[in-house]
């Protein structure tokens, strides 16, 4: 690592327009590529260095202006690829110094981690102002009791249906097999549109509301209806309605990876192992042993090699992706369930292609709509422009960011991969540089950002019942790059453990509620929606170490800088340095929750003392 009080600190580039003239080109196109540098800094001459055709070119770049404290260089390049990398070669009394998106080197980088244009590209423009916030149907609202399911009503694998009563705590599976429901419906969720009108988000995703035989449903026994349960098709078409009138989106949620086994596709094929629908599935000795999802009978695993299978799930007209997409549910966008899994099997190893195939398709009905997958892993290689649109970001940002803010945690009560130690500050920056810097910025800009979700124990749970860190990690959520989502009943301080008890009802009884907390909430979401350097601003880390995280975000219109303290008493004495984000001296900087003054002398800004698990976010 390179000493952060050395000059090449200043050296800073991002995707951002501040940086590139146009960050969503076409093919032809000529941008302008920038540069910001200390003003007296050693520097000769900086070379813009691409790979036309897999044939390094370099480009020198031109000092085209400078402020009090920084120097702009500036290079036009015309995008013949529709794939275009490039990095910075840094020429300088001391030697040449790399720039790339993993930051300044002496040594070159392999190609994965240059910064990264792409042609063409149909990035949706609705996303720069979305807040998102996730709904796992059955638990969020009984707004229709007639369609409730009923004890007893149907019996799978050894379980019966249970009606349970809201607010009572989910029982494991072992005990009811996915079979315990209480009642949320999608009236529930149009009932509640002014609550979440209120609180400020502007876009929902919900889990799965298609047929099927379990609470969860991703056990799909019909792509083609939405569960009767929830209200139906009609349910839908109201919702979509209603969210019009509000201004507000919706995304849905498949399993391009399996099906129930009740599906009627698989039960077609049971019944004839020749029909139509037996090759979408991989008998290995039929009718009773077949590919599953992770051992699961119940769930099925599709088989993309079957083109037929493929027309019915995306590339036809009224298949299962496009359908929804049409009036009257028009819905936005899709989230892939284990997309890391699908159309992959032994030797079998479709998904790039299966991505590439579904975005064309479902950009064709609409270039805004958004596709994004879950991917608890690496999902990089699917989000270079041709594929997925983001995935849900826990390795980029959910997962450094619970690592840094947990408490120590016992090492005898966890599995041997679990680190029980919170994570230095240091890592957080390497590894949300290391995801962020492998895909283009217009993906890093529109990442699915999340602290919690149906699949993991809830933020407040997580946080070890510290609302602190809570608060900490809803600021970090709100103003780092991408696109924020909440889980239902985290901005009213719900609890819940692993998976079910992450998936408890909404307690619709204000007394529960933590008013504190959500109003809280309610403040970071509108700063996100309105602050332009949230919105479209480019990011830059200015200190990582210990306790303390900072970075930039700064767009043309706006300057914000962040401060998170994760420690539990309050801080000593905190110096940032500035003076590598460009910010001059004699600037005043205005924390915008406290109206706090701070002015930059030295190149650095004295913060004081800062609060346990305080932020703040400075303008100037």
């Amino acid at each position: 690592m390179l000493n952060q009080n050395h000059w090449t600190a200043g050296l800073h580039h991002d995707g951002s327009v501040l940086y590139v003239s146009n960050p969503k080109p076409k093919l032809g196109d000529v941008v302008t590529i920038r540069l910001r540098a200390p003003k007296d800094a050693p520097i000769r001459h900086i070379m813009l260095r691409t790979a036309p055709d897999g044939e390094q070119h370099f480009t020198k770049m031109e000092r085209q202006g400078e402020d009090a404290i920084c120097a702009y260089w500036g290079a036009e390049v015309r995008v013949t690829n529709p794939y275009l990398p490039y990095r910075f070669k840094v020429m300088s009394a001391e030697g040449a110094y790399w720039l790339t998106a993993m930051g300044v080197s002496r040594a070159d980088a392999t190609d994965i981690w240059d910064f990264k244009l792409i042609a063409d590209y149909d990035a949706p423009a609705w996303l720069e102002d979305t807040v998102f916030y996730q709904i796992f149907p059955d638990r969020f609202n009984n707004g229709d009791p007639s369609n409730d399911v009923q004890a007893g009503e149907w019996s799978r694998r050894g379980y019966s249906t249970q009606q349970r009563e809201w607010g009572s705590i989910p029982l494991p599976p072992q005990q009811v097999g996915g079979l315990d429901f209480y009642g949320g419906d999608l009236q529930g969720i149009t009932q509640k549109l002014d609550y979440l009108q209120d609180l400020g988000v502007n876009a929902l995703f919900l889990n799965p509301i298609f047929t099927a035989y379990t609470n969860h449903r991703y056990d799909v026994a019909d792509y083609n209806h939405v569960d009767p349960h929830l209200g139906g098709d009609a349910a839908l078409a109201e919702l979509r309605r209603a969210l019009d009138e509000r201004g507000m989106r919706l995304i849905l949620d498949v399993t391009p990876n399996h099906c129930g086994s009740e599906n009627v596709w698989f039960l077609e094929a049971l019944k004839d192992p020749n029909a139509p629908t037996a090759e979408y599935f991989t008998f290995n000795q039929y009718p009773d042993e077949y590919e599953t999802w992770l051992g699961h009978k119940s769930l099925v695993k599709l088989n993309y090699r079957s083109q037929a299978l493929r027309d019915v799930m995306y590339r036809g007209e009224d298949s299962v992706i496009r359908r929804w997409m049409h009036e009257p549910y028009q819905i936005d966008g899709w989230r892939l369930d284990v997309a890391n899994m699908t159309a992959r099997q032994g030797m079998v190893q479709l998904t790039h292609k299966v991505w590439r195939e579904m975005r064309r398709a479902m950009k064709a009905d609409n270039p805004q709509a958004y596709l994004f997958g879950e991917n608890f892993y690496d999902g990089t290689p699917h989000l270079q422009g041709d594929e997925l649109d983001a995935i849900m970001n826990y390795q980029g940002f959910t997962k450094p960011i619970w690592g840094w803010l947990q408490p120590e945690l016992d090492p005898a009560t966890l599995p041997a991969q679990v680190d029980p130690m919170p994570l230095p500050a240091e890592a957080v920056a390497e590894q949300m540089t290391r995801f962020a810097g492998a895909v283009p910025w217009v993906v890093t800009a529109q990442q699915f950002n999340l602290i919690d979700s149906h699949d993991t124990a809830r933020i407040l749970n997580l946080m070890g019942g510290d609302k602190a860190r809570v608060r900490l990690a809803a600021a970090l959520l709100m103003t780092m790059p991408g696109v924020p989502c909440i889980y239902y009943g985290d901005e009213i301080g719900m609890e819940g453990g692993p998976d079910p008890d992450n998936r408890r009802t909404m307690p619709w009884d204000e007394a529960a509620w933590d008013h504190d907390l959500r109003a809280y909430f309610q403040r970071l979401i509108s700063m996100r929606r309105t602050a332009p350097a949230l919105r479209r601003g480019g990011f830059q880390f200015l200190y990582a170490a210990g306790d303390v995280l900072a970075y930039q975000r700064q767009s043309v219109e706006q300057r914000l800088t962040m401060v998170a303290h994760r420690g539990k008493a309050a801080s000593e004495h905190v110096r940032l340095a500035v003076w590598q984000a460009g910010i001059a001296d004699g600037v005043t900087l205005t924390d915008t929750f406290t109206g706090a003054t701070f002015t930059v002398e030295g190149g650095h800004v004295a913060l004081g003392s800062l609060a346990a698990g305080g932020v703040l976010v400075l303008e100037g």
